[in-house]
């Protein structure tokens, strides 16, 4: 379950190094393989490779990483090779799991125990469980396939290996001296249980025993099991122990006491660092609330990204959108900006052969129609049409050419284009973007694995036409000023430097449309709507606090108080409160009546929020400084249960207010729309993003929320006081309003995605 930190481009470059220093070096035999050796049962007999069926390319690249490695008696390593075709993640159903084999759960202490990291201290002993991935099941099945396999066929050792490996220059020399040093037979016939030729240790150094010069015994701290040495005796307590629990290579560390364990005193097997891989750690998510690891999900998501930049057009909006998202599934930075300002831009940066601030666009007017220019100036370049069938690829090109309004000049352009990359299927894709054909074509195409998720079908995103906006024009606007903070670093984000608008006051936006924003629900919390909030009655890892319902009560004169305690709650040491939604919203204004808590390490907040995919929308106040306002945007891709919920930071900025909000209430507010999203203090514009400023807008519906909590990051709110408990926000009112066009209103519909409103799941009475 090691996560490797370094960038992807240093990775390619020290792999191409390891490369060629193993082709320059002499070539020594290895002499632990064989059927048998002066008639003792002392060697390696088989080596189980674990190879998706799917994978064929990776077999074939295998078998020439094994191949190079020589076996005395004029044999390569790849002669002793079987497969092992491993369990697909992406074909996995959870409920059919053989709980006897598999425990699709664990905790954060078992974590803890193989990488105690001083950071988790605060909540190691908090109950997290966690779920593994359907990725972390299928590698956990695939070494258990292996496992039995080499008991089933009586084998005394078998060397098991990862398609992925990477034999090191010094293999063969270290793999001959640690055969040496190991022990003697035990009574039950073998010398060790396993021995690892590939780890990682974790950050702070595996815990450890020395056996010899090349060889330690592991008390615990060593991720990967992506190659081993595992004897006869060894795969019977490994079965004996099942079941499995958690990542494979971080249950194993809780069996080395009961194992004879050994691992060569430096790693002679490593992982590819030139593939790119789809696993997903269920560990991550837990880790990026308390501030760990952002930098190792950042590389996870380096390593999907294959060929670019991609110019893509499209037959419609569906297959546009489709194509959009599932490009951002394998990490790239998407781009359907089309503004006279971005065309401008962008076109001046291709003429110069400028690095461009997306990897892919999709139907920009007037770039990909430039595709000779392009494929000079980038000769990494690739397009891709999608189209479900030829005609729509010709509307398509008709549509985005920009060459004439004329029909026949228009086709002329399409035939031109498909005729420049005839013959070229390695720069051109032609794919069905709303088929399931679509991952398997766009990944082979691209270089990419294919993900574990389906490939999108999304409806259509919204056009700005729809707004009923006048596009025919911009006009200037004033925001207030802001402090940008720290923001995370992925596909999703674009770098603060790129962006010529981010935190300016003065900026332009389009003009007036008609319509307004109508109330659809008001809430002055006479008593809680148990129809419309829930209590929460929970906590999550960065929070010091439990959420209790008897922190929430009613004030007097309208509107409900949330306490901040000194009180023991289960793991906790402090108790507060939080009400969310029953129903989540896709669109709208959100507007609370508040007056927060002041002081030190405490937040008040508002906000929009959802997982798989993780996107949030903030409005917080930092109890140290209420006078200014945090606001931020989570934002990452794919439909419902789209398992990507990356990120720890990010996108914030503060924003001074000009007041004192802990002194009197005043009315705080978050406009969502499918192309903006807009912040507001007493009616007041404050802050305002566009798409990709720096993130694209959130686009699934997502569950509203009211809390105020104990941080327990210090660099952001401050260190905690308890002397100063208990302390109080208060919120006097909630109103939820829809934009509406003239003759429409709450009442028409539920669904208003037709024109980009709310979109309300209806709350479930008593719920």
């Amino acid at each position: 379950m090691n996560i490797i930190k370094s960038n992807r481009i240093i990775m390619k470059l020290i792999f191409w190094l390891k490369s060629l220093s193993r082709r320059i070096s002499p070539r020594t035999e290895i002499n632990i393989f064989g059927l048998k050796r002066d008639g003792a049962n002392d060697c390696i007999r088989l080596v189980y490779v674990i190879n998706l069926t799917r994978q064929k390319k990776r077999w074939e690249q295998f078998a020439k990483e094994a191949r190079i490695q020589k076996i005395s008696g004029k044999r390569n390593l790849f002669d002793f090779c079987e497969r092992v075709a491993a369990v697909d993640g992406s074909a996995i159903k959870t409920d059919d799991v053989i709980s006897s084999d598999i425990d699709k759960t664990y905790n954060l202490k078992e974590q803890f125990y193989v990488d105690p990291d001083p950071r988790l201290i605060h909540i190691v002993n908090n109950n997290i469980v966690i779920s593994m991935t359907p990725e972390e099941i299928a590698v956990a099945q695939s070494h258990l396939k292996a496992w039995n396999k080499m008991v089933n066929e009586n084998i005394s050792y078998a060397l098991i290996l990862e398609d992925d490996v990477f034999f090191e220059n010094n293999f063969a020399e270290q793999a001959n001296l640690v055969w040496q040093e190991l022990p003697q037979q035990r009574e039950d016939g073998y010398r060790f249980d396993i021995l690892y030729l590939s780890y990682r240790e974790v950050d702070r150094g595996a815990e450890k025993n020395i056996h010899s010069i090349n060889l330690f015994r592991p008390v615990r701290g060593l991720w990967w099991l992506s190659g081993y040495v595992l004897s006869y005796g060894g795969a019977i307590k490994l079965l004996n122990a099942l079941p499995i629990r958690g990542p494979v290579d971080l249950w194993i560390n809780h069996q080395f006491n009961k194992l004879d364990v050994f691992a060569t005193s430096i790693s002679i097997i490593s992982q590819r660092l030139d593939w790119k891989s789809d696993n997903k750690y269920s560990i991550l998510p837990v880790l990026s609330q308390v501030g760990i690891q952002s930098d190792k999900s950042l590389l996870l998501l380096e390593r999907k990204v294959g060929s670019k930049p991609i110019f893509a057009i499209s037959s419609d909006d569906a297959e546009r959108a489709s194509l959009q998202i599932a490009l951002s599934l394998l990490g790239y930075r998407c781009c359907n900006l089309v503004s006279d300002e971005f065309f401008e831009d962008t076109a001046r940066l291709i003429d110069n052969a400028q690095p461009l601030p997306f990897d892919a666009y999709i139907d920009v007017a007037g770039i990909v129609s430039r595709y000779k220019q392009l494929e000079v100036q980038y000769p990494e370049a690739v397009f891709i049409l999608t189209a479900r069938n030829l005609n729509a690829v010709d509307n398509t090109v008709e549509a985005i050419s920009d060459m004439s309004a004329k029909i026949a000049e228009r086709r002329k352009h399409h035939g031109a284009f498909l005729n420049y990359f005839s013959n070229r299927p390695e720069k051109l894709l032609i794919i069905n973007g709303s088929n399931v054909e679509g991952w398997d074509r766009l990944c082979n195409f691209l270089g990419c694995d294919v993900p574990d998720v389906a490939f999108p079908n999304m409806d259509p995103f919204p056009k700005m036409d729809k707004l009923n906006i006048n596009v025919s024009g911009q006009v200037p606007i004033k925001v207030a000023d802001c402090d940008l903070l720290e923001h995370d670093v992925h596909p999703w984000i674009m770098p603060a430097a790129k962006l010529s608008n981010f935190g300016q006051t003065e900026i332009t936006r389009y003009g007036t449309r008609t319509g307004s924003f109508t109330r659809c629900y008001s809430d002055n919390f006479e008593y809680i709507n148990a129809a419309y909030w829930k209590i929460l009655e929970n906590t999550f890892p960065s929070n010091l606090a439990r959420f209790q319902s008897e922190n929430l009560s009613l004030l007097d004169e309208g509107g409900i108080r949330m306490i901040l305690r000194k009180q023991k709650s289960g793991n906790r040491d402090y108790t507060s409160a939080s009400i969310a939604s029953n129903a989540k919203y896709r669109y709208g204004r959100f507007e609370v009546e508040l007056k927060p808590a002041k002081a030190e390490g405490v937040l008040t907040a508002f906000f929009l929020h959802r997982n798989d995919p993780w996107q949030e929308i903030d409005l917080e106040f930092l109890g140290k400084d209420t006078s200014r306002i945090l606001v931020n945007v989570y934002y990452n891709p794919g439909e419902e249960g789209t398992n990507y919920n990356y990120g720890n930071r990010g996108t914030p900025v503060l924003i001074n207010l000009g007041f004192d909000a802990a002194d009197n209430f005043h009315r705080y507010a978050i406009e969502w729309e499918s192309d903006e999203i807009r912040w507001f203090v007493d009616d007041e514009l404050v802050h305002v993003r566009g798409t990709w400023e720096p993130t694209p807008i959130p686009d699934l519906p997502m569950q509203f929320h009211i809390n105020t909590w104990p941080s327990r990051s210090e660099d952001l709110a401050g260190r905690l006081n308890s002397q100063q408990l208990p302390i109080n926000s208060d919120i006097r009112s909630f109103v939820l309003s829809a934009w509406m066009s003239p003759n429409l209103s709450c009442n028409d519909h539920y669904d208003y995605s037709n024109n980009m409103s709310v979109h309300i799941d209806s709350p479930k009475s008593g719920a």
